[in-house]
């Protein structure tokens, strides 16, 4: 049985405590958010009764019995955590990390030098200095570190591997992809940490289109070029881009070009088109289809695995939280490890860095500024 702690207990910490919470072979032991309501609301929606008084904090209870057992709401109590740090010296074997982007690779660092796994939401880290530590830190403490790069396992994603590994479109030769969704000012107001790039790293690639960008590469491989552009088209006021669009060159000459924006009007579904010799595959939503030379199309849809959260997050988070425990358990190195997320990383760093238009001036800390279209972006994000 392993001993869980989720740290950061917002809206997709739930999609964690859900699966957590149906899995046989792991028990929450603690949540941890600086809102303590909270953690106490996802204490109240997804933990069952073998999650309840595991761990107790002095600051949370004070022991006090009715009949013999503790009152469930101060067994619930028990669990929560205000401090991060507090769960380092805790009894558990694992922290799931859905805390604001900046905190992933600090935490990720601390907890693996415990020798705790973790599994990190995206992005892993928002700069190469955070991710050198992590590396730094993964080298001398392998096997504990997995992402949630959870549309890797979306029936979808698995479709078209399927397809492609049958030849149904020869050798791919490049992909397109499209995402179009909405983020109005409310997303950002009503946030202490979304549209800053001290705190979220970037805006429609680091946190909306990281998970199309991680499919994309999936068929592309590490590109050798990359040109790119980002822009702010409807919210100047926050510092983070709506947009972003890049071409790139991969080796043998296949071509990648990708588009992402926060300014539609809904949350449209994702767009994949992979090009092949001699056909296409392409994805829209739930729906994949098969456009092969000589032969009639072919569509499948694929039915929307049980879970919780929002559509367009995929439905992939089930699976991906079930594989990260099996490999712990196993030995296996999880396809999600820090290894297997460095391509992406990489590329959307490469991608930031290409938007770079021109340095305008170093503040008396020594942090270097670029404007990039109307936007000024600290650049010590980027290299």
């Amino acid at each position: 049985m392993k001993k869980v702690g989720i740290i950061g207990c917002g809206s997709i910490a739930q999609v964690h405590a859900w699966t957590l919470g149906n899995m046989e072979d792991v028990e929450i032991c603690a949540l941890c958010d600086v809102d303590v309501s909270r953690a106490r609301n996802i204490a109240d929606k997804y933990l069952n009764e073998k999650n309840r008084g595991s761990i107790h904090s002095e600051k949370y209870t004070d022991d006090k019995e009715v009949d013999g057992v503790f009152e469930d709401k101060r067994e619930k109590e028990s669990l929560i955590y205000t401090n991060w740090h507090d769960l380092l010296d805790i009894d558990i074997d694992a922290v799931h990390i859905c805390t604001p982007h900046y905190l992933h690779a600090p935490m990720a660092v601390e907890f693996i030098k415990r020798g705790k796994a973790v599994f990190c939401e995206k992005p892993c880290a928002i700069s190469l200095e955070q991710f050198d530590e992590l590396k730094n830190a993964d080298l001398k403490h392998p096997g504990l570190l997995g992402y949630c790069f959870q549309n890797r396992y979306n029936e979808t994603t698995l479709l078209m591997d399927k397809l492609i590994a049958e030849g149904r479109i020869g050798e791919v030769t490049g992909v397109r992809a499209f995402v179009t969704w909405r983020r109005d000012r409310s997303y950002y107001e009503g946030s202490p940490w979304k549209g800053r790039f001290e705190t979220e790293g970037g805006g429609a690639l680091i946190n909306q289109s990281i998970h199309t960008l991680d499919l994309m590469l999936r068929y592309l491989g590490e590109p050798e070029q990359v040109k790119a552009s980002i822009s702010n088209h409807h919210l100047p006021s926050i510092e983070v881009e709506d947009t972003v669009e890049a071409w790139m060159m991969f080796e043998g000459g296949r071509r990648g070009c990708f588009y992402a924006s926060n300014g539609y009007v809904t949350d449209a579904p994702v767009i994949i088109d992979i090009q092949g010799e001699t056909g296409r595959i392409s994805l829209n939503g739930r729906k994949v289809s098969l456009y092969a030379e000589g032969k009639d199309p072919e569509h499948f849809l694929c039915e929307r695995q049980q879970g919780i959260g929002k559509d367009y997050w995929g439905c992939g988070h089930k699976a991906c939280i079930r594989d990260f425990y099996k490999c712990l358990e196993s030995g296996e190195r999880f396809q999600n490890d820090l290894g297997g997320a460095t391509n992406t990383f990489n590329t959307m760093m490469k991608i930031y860095e290409d938007s770079q238009a021109e340095h305008i001036l170093t503040s008396g800390g020594g942090a270097s500024y670029i404007r990039v279209g109307d936007m000024v972006i600290c650049s010590n994000h980027m290299s």
